[in-house]
């Protein structure tokens, strides 16, 4: 009998899950590499345009406000239709974004596409992580979640090292043509390399969820000081996004310190989210959580007293220390305080909280900005910090208590 060999071997699951794994971390390092290198254009660009500091917290604003109502849909869709269909049209949205940045003549068009980049990472980052979870076995979960980190952290790292060099030799605008070109890398590598897990799989996952949330108020009860640490690690981030390329420039840095200063302070937090969870393991989640924050606070109180670059350097090291931390221990917090059985719900209202974080924190900060001085726009970022770790202080157990709850 004459048989036909196929011409392309179909990968096994194990190995398509390998590979998709690698792939979404592909494309976060890739990402990375290209909002790290305009993120730190963006708010000098638009002070170019004749924008107020005021406006200035709005283009974080208008980012915050679309990443957040993006999460709230994009999971339950990517249930339905599966991960890398809504995954691409994120991609697509990235770069219709990063065209846009480089044509915007005024403050409020460049608000507009801040928008748009904000509605693409609002679908991408919630679909990654589940990609990765989708893929990753139980047992390695949270050494690919390190190594997923790594690569945002890196990917971060080189962009910001690329857009300060660039807007020193060339000029701030030359940036933003990069970014195009890195999203249509990504979007054919994601094309190739990424695979949805099986439709049955997805709707029982979609039905398992349903049901987490009988006792969503009993979930709550245990997870709020988690994520109050998230709506300050979130509102200090896109802070430092949004306005730290303007403090540093009153200040008198050129524009390859400027890159450097981001460089430093992703540094920092590539080392915490790697040494982090050891020490959690040796001290306990809950200090080592209260440290990060304890950094945070120190970070914002010298971005308030900064006279110098020196000073800013020595502020981003803090705040990258801190947020490294806190990035990793809120994440291991919620997953061992919520119930296996809301997992995802837990997971999913952190998300919104960070996101509730970023609107009202970089709005009220550009406000405080304006009328008060650059310098005092970290202020809520530190009455927020002080919140969090109080809450977190008195209200989570000790970590000898986790593995009861």
């Amino acid at each position: 009998m004459l048989t036909i060999k196929p011409l392309f071997k179909m990968p096994d699951n194990e190995t398509r899950a390998l590979r998709t794994i690698s792939y979404t971390s592909l494309l976060i390092f890739l990402i990375s590499v290209g909002e790290g290198a305009v993120a730190p254009a963006i708010p000098l660009h638009g002070y170019a345009l004749g924008a107020s500091f005021r406006q200035l917290g709005y283009f974080m604003a208008g980012y915050s406000i679309a990443y957040t109502l993006m999460t709230l849909v994009a999971g339950s869709l990517s249930d339905k239709l599966g991960r890398k269909r809504i995954l691409l049209f994120s991609i697509l949205l990235s770069i219709t974004a990063s065209i846009g940045y480089y044509y915007a003549a005024t403050p409020e068009t460049l608000m507009l596409f801040r928008t748009v980049e904000g509605a693409s990472r609002g679908i991408l980052w919630p679909l990654a992580e589940s990609l990765i979870a989708d893929n990753a076995p139980c047992e390695l979960r949270g050494k690919i979640m390190g190594r997923f980190a790594a690569a945002y952290g890196f990917g971060v790292i080189i962009g910001t090292l690329s857009g300060g060099f660039i807007m020193e030799h060339l000029s701030v605008n030359a940036v933003f043509p990069l970014y195009p070109v890195i999203g249509m890398i990504v979007l054919g590598t994601s094309l190739y390399g990424i695979s949805d897990r099986p439709t049955a799989e997805r709707i029982d996952h979609s039905l398992n969820s349903v049901k987490s949330m009988a006792s969503i108020r009993s979930e709550i009860t245990k997870i709020w000081p988690v994520c109050l640490s998230g709506f300050a690690y979130a509102g200090f981030i896109y802070s430092i996004w949004g306005l730290l390329s303007i403090i540093a420039d009153l200040i008198g840095a050129q524009r390859q310190q400027i890159g450097f200063i981001f460089t430093i302070f992703w540094a920092m937090r590539l080392v915490s989210f790697i040494v982090s969870g050891e020490y959690s393991a040796r001290l306990g989640r809950k200090k080592v959580l209260l440290a990060g924050i304890s950094f945070m606070m120190l970070s914002t109180v010298s971005f308030f007293v900064a006279k110098s670059y020196t000073h800013l350097l020595f502020a981003a090291a803090a705040g990258g220390i801190g947020t490294g931390i806190m990035f990793t221990m809120t994440i291991t917090l919620m997953a061992e305080l919520i119930s296996p059985s809301a997992t995802g719900f837990g997971m999913g209202f952190l998300e919104f909280c960070m996101g509730i974080g970023m609107i009202v924190q970089t709005i009220l900060s550009g406000v405080i900005g304006e009328e008060l001085g650059v310098n005092y726009s970290f202020m809520l970022v530190f009455i927020a910090a002080v919140a969090a770790f109080t809450a977190a202080y008195i209200c989570l157990p000790s970590d000898r208590q986790y593995k009861n709850i």
